[in-house]
């Protein structure tokens, strides 16, 4: 047994000797050329593109009607009743309300006998003044006759007197008697044209009363037809704000129409980004699941108190009043050299890239013009693809090979 022992630990001893003698070295590389050999890293690049970098933005807006207004009776009254209901579609000039028409029936009535009895007093005046003037118009053919005869006879006794036929007392009488026909053809005509005058202003005055009078019929037949407030022009009657049984004034409002035709959609946004969406932009609107064509027609220009701009668009579709939807719009937000924003890199404040040059990475600062958060658009990339992705351990100068 002690043999046994002995011999195995010969054995143990014999191989331990082994393990501890010299090894023979394999041929590899000497720790001065592991030192000196290039380190090369592998990227992937990108090529810049030239261009405009451009971004999609959403905004909140509220669909509204182009055309909308505040409708108010034109006559004071009890609503009989509402012809239509709210959200019905009317036409120009349909009848949406009526009011008790009978006040403005009885005043209607009252100003045709007003008319009716001016119009007899103007023919009553006309007869009357036709028949006055009649004896005073004979009266002055019959003086203008007597003035002929008495003219003509004094004529001819001046002629005679010359002749010596006649004694200068006959001639006196005949030139009185001249002039007393004279004077009563004046005296004649002049209570004629008294009498026309006096007849025309009173003829004159109950014209006026005549048309008085019409103007009055035609004021009474307007009130009896505002008794039904009608619709100004086609749209949708949004709200009705009376009911039947009421008492409403004249002016009061009984219902808002809103011309759905052409719908505008109202959103705000921050002064820069207003100022790129000119008039005549084009936007999508999102609505429903569906996209609707819109075109930016006004815009505020100043920030209100918000900060904000108000733009209104013009919406092409069938969307309803007062909707909650969404203004998708691009924006361009810059010029440049485009590449992913994950192409920077930023040391303190300094933004560069590594430009791929002559097998090694080039540091190349770049100025950023525009950001979108996944694409920017620089300034300074001169030439030569762009490392992206950017390995965290790449320095300048650092030796790359491009792979796809």
């Amino acid at each position: 047994m002690n043999a046994y022992r002995t011999w195995v630990w010969l054995g143990v001893t014999v191989l331990l000797l082994a393990g501890c003698g010299p090894r023979r070295a394999a041929p590899s590389e000497s720790p001065a050329q592991a030192e000196t050999a290039p380190r090369t890293t592998k990227v992937r690049v990108v090529q810049p593109e030239q261009g405009i970098l451009t971004a999609v933005r959403t905004a909140g807006a509220t669909v509204s009607p182009a055309r909308e207004s505040q409708v108010g009776a034109t006559a004071s009254g009890k609503v009989l009743e509402v012809r239509v209901a709210e959200g019905s579609r009317v036409a120009q000039g349909q009848v949406v309300l009526r009011l008790d028409p009978a006040n403005a029936q009885i005043a209607l009535r009252n100003a045709e006998l007003a008319v009716q009895q001016a119009q007899v007093n103007l023919e009553r005046a006309q007869r009357s003044t036709s028949g006055s003037l009649a004896p005073l118009q004979a009266s002055l053919e019959s003086a203008q006759a007597n003035l002929q005869v008495a003219e003509r006879r004094y004529r001819e006794g001046k002629q005679l007197f010359q002749a010596g036929a006649i004694a200068q007392v006959e001639l006196t009488g005949l030139e009185a008697a001249y002039n007393q026909a004279k004077a009563a053809f004046d005296n004649a005509r002049e209570n004629l044209a008294r009498a026309q005058r006096a007849s025309s202003e009173d003829l004159a005055l109950l014209r006026l009363q005549v048309q008085q009078a019409q103007n009055q019929l035609n004021q009474a037949r307007r009130a009896v037809a505002d008794t039904e407030v009608k619709a100004p022009f086609a749209g949708v009657v949004a709200e009705i704000f009376v009911n039947p049984g009421e008492f409403v004034s004249a002016g009061q409002r009984a219902f808002r129409l809103a011309d759905t035709s052409r719908l505008e959609a109202s959103f705000r946004l921050p002064p820069e980004e207003a100022a790129s969406l000119p008039l005549g932009s084009k936007l999508e609107l999102l609505y429903g699941g569906r996209s609707y064509p819109a075109t930016v027609r006004k815009s505020s220009k100043v920030p209100g108190t918000d900060r904000l701009v108000e733009l209104t668009a013009q919406v092409e579709g069938d969307l309803p009043p007062g909707a909650s939807a969404q203004v998708r719009y691009t924006l361009s937000l810059a010029q440049g050299s485009l590449l992913p924003a994950g192409a920077l890199r930023t040391e303190g404040r300094s933004t560069y890239v590594f430009v791929v040059q002559g097998g090694k990475a080039v540091r190349t600062p770049v100025r950023v013009l525009g950001d979108t958060g996944t694409r920017v658009a620089v300034e300074g990339v001169s030439g030569g693809p762009v490392v992206f992705p950017v390995p965290s351990s790449l320095s300048d100068g650092d030796a790359v090979e491009v792979v796809q």
